[in-house]
């Protein structure tokens, strides 16, 4: 049977943000940051679309009057090699990906994040939920 390792502390960076609509670029900025201080600049740019995009779902419907925070986690795992992007907000209300009509600006960021992954998904979470997006090497290339 063959051994798996896996780091001692996959947790890349975590941090909390407010959710304001300011919040999305510092978050694009820390991951890549992140990424690129652990050697792991392959991931940085779908992780960082990837975090604007889940960061920017939960602001517009878990953020509504800009008081509650956004949580945001990079996990690092060897075998196999991933990146995880998690993000957590105060709703319990699960995420739905929506079809945008073809005009539509609004609609398509869990779409993105479904292209840019190899699997997301989302859990209940101390009070709220928390969205994942895990990149895999294969497709970080």
């Amino acid at each position: 049977m063959a051994a798996t390792s896996v780091e001692a502390d996959p947790q890349l960076t975590a941090f909390t943000l407010p959710g304001t609509p300011e919040s999305v670029p510092v978050a694009r900025c820390r991951i890549r940051a992140a990424l690129s201080s652990h050697q792991l600049g392959e991931y940085a740019d779908e992780a960082e679309a990837i975090t604007s995009e889940l960061v920017t779902n939960a602001i517009q419907h878990a953020c509504a009057d800009g008081k509650e925070t956004v949580g945001v986690t990079l996990v690092h795992i060897r075998n196999p090699e991933t990146v995880t992007v998690i993000v957590t907000d105060p709703s319990p209300q699960a995420p739905v990906r929506r079809e945008p009509s073809h005009g539509s600006e609004q609609g398509r960021g869990l779409l993105i994040v479904d292209e840019l992954s190899a699997r997301w998904g989302w859990g209940l979470a101390d009070d709220g939920k928390a969205v994942y997006a895990i990149l895999a090497e294969e497709a970080a290339r």
